[in-house]
C-alpha cells in the first residue's frame, strides 16, 4: 500500500518582478526523495490562516 505525505510550503512574491518563489520546496522534495518518495503533485493553495503557498504531495 502506498504511503502518502502532504506538506504545505509558504511562498514569497518578489517585490521587483512579481515572481513567485518557494525556497523551501526544493529542500523538502530533496529530503523526502532521498528516502524513496516521489512527487505526485504540486498545487498552489492557502493554509488555514490564508497564507499563500504550495501543497506538495509525495508518495512512496
Amino acid at each position: 500500500m502506498a504511503d502518502y505525505k502532504v506538506f504545505w510550503v509558504p511562498d514569497h512574491i518578489s517585490s521587483t518582478d512579481g515572481t513567485q518563489e518557494v525556497p523551501g520546496a526544493t529542500a523538502l522534495i530533496n529530503e523526502w526523495a532521498a528516502g524513496g518518495y516521489e512527487v505526485v503533485s504540486v498545487v498552489p493553495g492557502t493554509n488555514a490562516q490564508t497564507y499563500a503557498g504550495l501543497f506538495i504531495t509525495l508518495k512512496k
